[in-house]
């Protein structure tokens, strides 16, 4: 593997990565910590699991977005708001939703690494800033990679979600460079790269999917299939 940068990258000083779909499959995460959710509910709430299934209550969480379009910027907020809703409307209050939460939030960080994410990071940490810009919510510490990161930027409804430009531009602030000397690697056309254009980054297109690039887009100023695509490109120490 060569070990030299790609020329247009002699500049870069920082990388920041987008987390789900990018260092791990994150759909069967999330119906997995549902379904562990589920069963902590059917001990601790039983007349919610008695009258729902988990596509019930999925449906009802994702119907909200449409009722509390003000909660859609912070996953975990309307997730509370959910198990509030549902609690409340069978008779348990609200005393059990940071509990459940809880259950739910650490089953959704228990996710797969793809093959050479630690390695990736684990290299490029002694050589760039390196940060986290994510729209999801997943818990660096509990999945074992946080210490790699100057930074992890996690929308809020106080922080916007990519593709608006304000994490990008915090990090960068963060981690003491310009918005032009960050490289940003994620999956989500839409999300990452026009987010990263948006803030004034250079932009790569994980797509390990294979997908087609929507043409309606700007296009990512590089595109790699694979982790071990993505070392290449960016070339490694050794």
């Amino acid at each position: 593997m060569s070990n030299q940068q790609h020329p247009s990258l002699a500049s870069i000083k920082a990388i920041t990565f987008d987390l789900d779909d990018t260092f791990w499959d994150c759909e069967p995460v999330i119906l997995s910590a549902e379904e562990t959710l589920y069963q902590w509910m059917h001990q601790h709430t039983p007349h919610v699991t008695n009258e729902n299934s988990t596509e019930q209550l999925r449906e009802h969480r994702m119907g909200m977005y449409t009722r509390f379009p003000e909660l859609a910027t912070d996953v975990t907020a309307m997730r509370k708001k959910a198990l509030t809703e549902i609690f409340e409307r069978y008779g348990y209050g609200t005393s059990k939703v940071e509990d459940a939460f809880a259950v739910f939030y650490k089953a959704r960080s228990q996710v797969v690494l793809y093959e050479g994410v630690v390695e990736l990071l684990k290299d490029l940490s002694a050589r760039y800033a390196l940060a986290a810009i994510t729209n999801g919510n997943a818990d660096l510490d509990l999945i074992g990679i946080a210490d790699y990161f100057d930074d992890i930027q996690c929308a809020s409804l106080t922080n916007p979600p990519k593709p608006e430009p304000d994490m990008f531009l915090k990090s960068a602030a963060v981690m003491g460079v310009s918005v032009s000397q960050i490289l940003h690697v994620g999956d989500n056309p839409q999300t990452d790269v026009v987010g990263g254009l948006n803030a004034g980054t250079q932009t790569v297109w994980f797509n390990q999917m294979q997908a087609t690039w929507p043409e309606k887009l700007p296009r990512a100023h590089f595109e790699v299939r694979s982790i071990a695509e993505l070392k290449e490109l960016i070339g490694t120490s050794s």
